[in-house]
């Protein structure tokens, strides 16, 4: 995994501010503190380094499955409840959107992609959670126009892209 490094001041990861004073006392054993302390400290990162990887793998890919089955979750549940819903305040104030929106940033790019199947629900939750709004008042009501708009600026905010 390329996130997970051991640098020079002995951090564990990209992600954490984790890093190694003292050797733990249970990884030494019998090793000769003088002569073999460095090589255990060394058995001891090399350890950790692996344990973490392993383990912050599997969470990553859990919590990333996890948001988009809960995005897609209420999406259906927002679309089937407020089919016929006329008011777009309406749409933003059911239970599942304000939901939605909570889930903050991390949802963006999968909202960007709803743009093109259903845009007209998307736009209030786009603004909520980006704090912007793209679309200049020549655009507003032209919804292929405004989709286009969102778009470009979620492109140049470089969103969903490590």
């Amino acid at each position: 995994m390329d996130t997970l490094i051991l640098d020079r001041e002995n951090k564990i990861s990209l992600f954490s501010s984790l890093s190694i004073q003292k050797t733990p006392s249970y990884t030494v054993g019998s090793i000769d503190m003088k002569s073999g302390s460095h090589v255990a400290q060394d058995i001891y990162k090399i350890r950790e380094k692996i344990v973490f990887g392993l383990m912050a793998g599997v969470v990553v890919v859990y919590r990333e499955n996890n948001i988009v089955i809960r995005f897609n979750e209420l999406v259906s549940q927002i679309e089937q409840d407020c089919l016929l819903a006329s008011s777009p305040s309406q749409i933003a104030l059911h239970p599942a959107y304000q939901e939605m929106i909570g889930m903050g940033k991390i949802i963006m790019p999968l909202l960007i992609e709803k743009l093109d199947e259903s845009p007209t629900f998307w736009f209030w939750a786009l603004q909520a959670i980006s704090g912007a709004n793209p679309v200049p008042k020549s655009h507003r009501g032209n919804v292929p126009q405004m989709v286009i708009d969102w778009k470009l600026w979620f492109n140049e905010k470089k969103y969903g892209k490590g």
